[in-house]
């Protein structure tokens, strides 16, 4: 194979490296999604929130998944909110029960700080290995932890007045990680 450089500064000759003899470890690929719509929720069962969700096909089934997701939630109060990922049909961080504790939930956003008039912007981050190689999707839900309590995204919860109404949004980042 040659290798040329050509006037203009561009090099022909090489051709891309594939999928499988990527390192383990190096990205194969990256994916997101982003939202900056709102959404109020008083539902005590997981709703997904709306736009932050993105679709992935790995390439190997070895590899694996990063999920880094980022949320502007705003809360009534320090406990009204739980978020969880969940992948094509099953969650898989957070929205599971831990043994006696009946009302507590394994949850990636559980002790987010807010009040009435700020968002908080949190991260979680999951490595997946789902073991397949068909399209998955990604998503992050929420609910409310108990009737007559409420979560907003990408918004204050208290909006009556537009000086609490801060510009933000979520977003879900999925990298193929090659295993």
């Amino acid at each position: 194979m040659t290798v040329t450089i050509n006037g203009n500064g561009a090099v022909t000759g090489f051709t891309a490296l594939p999928d499988s003899a990527m390192a383990t470890g190096s990205i194969i690929q990256i994916v997101q999604g982003t939202s900056q719509s709102h959404l109020s929720s008083t539902s005590t069962t997981y709703v997904n929130l709306t736009g932050v969700s993105a679709d992935i096909t790995p390439s190997s089934s070895s590899n694996k998944i990063l999920v880094i997701c980022s949320l502007a939630i705003g809360k009534e109060d320090n406990n009204s909110f739980l978020g969880r990922i969940w992948r094509t049909g099953v969650a898989i961080a957070g929205g599971e029960r831990h043994s006696g504790h009946s009302n507590q939930e394994q949850n990636v956003w559980f002790n987010l700080r807010s009040t009435n008039f700020s968002t908080d912007a949190s991260c979680a981050l999951y490595l997946d290995s789902p073991g397949v190689t068909s399209a998955l999707s990604y998503a992050v839900q929420g609910k409310t932890t108990g009737s007559g309590n409420s979560f907003t995204l990408n918004r204050t919860r208290q909006n009556d007045d537009q000086a609490y109404d801060s510009p933000t949004f979520s977003s879900i980042i999925l990298m193929e990680v090659a295993g």
